[in-house]
């Protein structure tokens, strides 16, 4: 045993172990540049310079420094700079380690006239929030998400730490995958108690084209209005498409937004009257129930009215009148069919989509249905991507994404939107946000000035007036580009702004580095040590051949 330790710090303090590991230690930084320079500083941070692999290949060069330094011992006088030189490289590397383990490296955000005291540095955290019946709130927890560049599986059961008392009927409520960069991919759901359906098309000319999904379903992300510059496109149901391809005298027809029913006024035997004021007047015998009379002003709404003359918003029915729609291109959509009113021909056609290019009477445009769904609707549902940087900006893969199971339903939290389930007797809100820390002092904004380039309003610079209270002090500050506020062992610098409701925010990048002495330190022994033992030595030994 004593002999394997013996050979395992020989191997560790030669020359050879020594060139392996800093070669290694090269390689990966060269491919740390690539990959911060396509993907990110974040996400290199997480594969890269901050992950465990790489925390042990810089172990091994400094147990490799120290090692080699131990095998020099005791002290001979020629070594004084190589020991001089080592001395500095283990003090680097033990100054990182402080700074790693010790430091504070974020930003405080300072809306204008806002003391803050919260520092956010780049680790995410789970917050959740639980409520009782009586919209209480009966506990706050964070969970610490894994600083990895990759999807994980977390598999986290939360009465694992929330006490059942709390949960409620939370219980059995899973956190199953975190994704630290993701994209929003579209995701088809299978609703069998629903008669909604979806569709996706593709809308183009000779010189423009966009494919784009439309859904009726309430949980679906797409919405059933879309515009196009000047063209209004609708998604209907079905059942009303022969509503809008039938030639109607009045221009009005009738909704059941229950069966999805559509009726022309003169199937019902009904025409639109006036009143004594010239107010278009509406009533018929409901299609469903023959002794029940339906009764709208339909420029006034498209709801119906009660006896009383009072909007009635629980009846199914609608009414809606073509001819609103006949000044500007509206294209309406239902699923595999289509309709839409040409001004040349003062007419409206309906045709069918399915498997076949319909041309539009405007600009050319063409259309033609790429994807029906029914009893589906589309859902945007992140999905883990590889980040892609550009100029300073992730410009995909931006989102942080946790996967949420309960009763076998998943749902999706993001860090743009936090989420709240009712589930029997307790809500939960469910949140992504960065670690934070608390100042021991507080700063605030008085003042933010910017100025732009000549003719231009792209900002040449900009700077922040602030007040620091420190409880029973406080004094002014004033930070700008290479003009750092440094106090309490904290350095304050200039990072960037924000538009907020009274004029403009700050933003500050915060640090907090014990470990810099050792590496200032560090460093001036190693280039002492450099000289002493590669210069003055040589010159040293050219003097005594001589």
């Amino acid at each position: 045993m004593i002999k394997q330790l013996e050979k395992i710090e020989k191997t560790i303090g030669s020359m050879k172990f020594a060139v392996i590991i800093i070669l290694i230690f090269a390689v990966i930084l060269t491919v740390g540049t690539f990959v911060e320079s396509y993907y990110g500083t974040d996400f290199a941070n997480r594969i890269v310079y901050k992950s465990v692999p790489f925390m042990l290949l810089q172990l091994l060069m400094f147990l490799s420094i120290f090692v080699a330094t131990l095998h020099r011992v005791p002290l001979k006088k020629r070594l004084y700079g190589f020991y001089t030189l080592h001395l500095g490289l283990l003090l680097l590397f033990i100054g990182a380690f402080v700074t790693y383990y010790a430091g504070v490296d974020g930003n405080i955000t300072l809306p204008p006239n806002t003391p803050n005291s919260s520092i956010v540095i780049g680790k995410d955290v789970l917050k959740v929030n639980i409520y009782n019946e009586s919209k209480e709130q009966i506990g706050s927890y964070e969970y610490k998400l894994p600083y990895n560049a990759l999807s994980t599986n977390l598999n986290i059961k939360l009465e694992d730490y929330i006490p059942e008392r709390i949960l409620g009927d939370l219980k059995g409520m899973r956190i199953t995958k975190f994704n630290p960069f993701s994209n929003k991919e579209i995701k088809w759901i299978t609703d069998k108690d629903s008669n909604h359906h979806s569709a996706s098309y593709h809308l183009f000319n000779d010189r423009f084209g966009e494919k784009f999904t439309m859904g009726l379903h309430q949980e679906s992300d797409f919405p059933s209005t879309k515009n196009m510059g000047p063209l209004s496109i609708h998604y209907m149901p079905e059942g009303m498409a022969k509503c809008f391809g039938e030639v109607a005298k009045s221009g009005y027809f009738i909704w059941n937004l229950q069966n999805q029913n559509c009726y022309q006024l003169e199937q019902l035997n009904a025409n639109a009257s006036q009143t004594k004021e010239n107010k278009k007047f509406v009533v018929f015998p409901d299609p469903e129930d023959k002794e029940k009379y339906i009764k709208f002003f339909p420029e006034f709404s498209p709801l119906p009215i009660s006896d009383d003359l009072k909007v009635d918003p629980t009846s199914p029915y609608r009414v809606l009148n073509k001819k609103l729609f006949e000044t500007k291109p509206h294209l309406f959509l239902f699923g595999k069919s289509m309709a839409f009113y040409d001004k040349g021909d003062e007419k409206w056609y309906a045709k069918n989509v399915d498997n076949k290019i319909v041309e539009l009477p405007w600009m050319g445009f063409k259309v033609r249905l790429l994807d029906f769904r029914e009893q589906q609707y589309p859902s945007l549902v992140p999905q883990y991507t590889l980040p892609i940087h550009d100029n300073g900006k992730i410009i995909k893969g931006d989102l942080k994404s946790l996967e949420v199971v309960k009763d076998d339903k998943t749902f999706y939290v993001t860090n743009e939107k936090p989420i709240g389930l009712h589930v029997g007797n307790r809500q939960i809100d469910l949140a992504i946000d960065n670690e934070s820390i608390k100042l021991p002092f507080e700063v605030n904004l008085t003042r933010f000035k910017m100025d732009t380039d000549r003719g231009t309003n792209n900002p040449a610079s900009y700077e922040s007036f602030i007040d620091v209270f420190t409880g029973s002090d406080r004094f002014d500050a004033h930070v700008f580009m290479n003009n750092p506020l440094k106090y309490n062992n904290f350095t304050f610098y200039q990072a960037s702004y924000f538009k907020a409701k009274s004029g403009f925010g700050s933003v500050l990048s915060v640090n907090f580095d014990p470990g810099r002495w050792l590496k200032y330190l560090g460093s001036l022994l190693l280039v002492l040590g450099s000289l002493w033992h590669f210069v003055l030595r040589k010159v040293k030994t050219k003097k005594a051949s001589v």
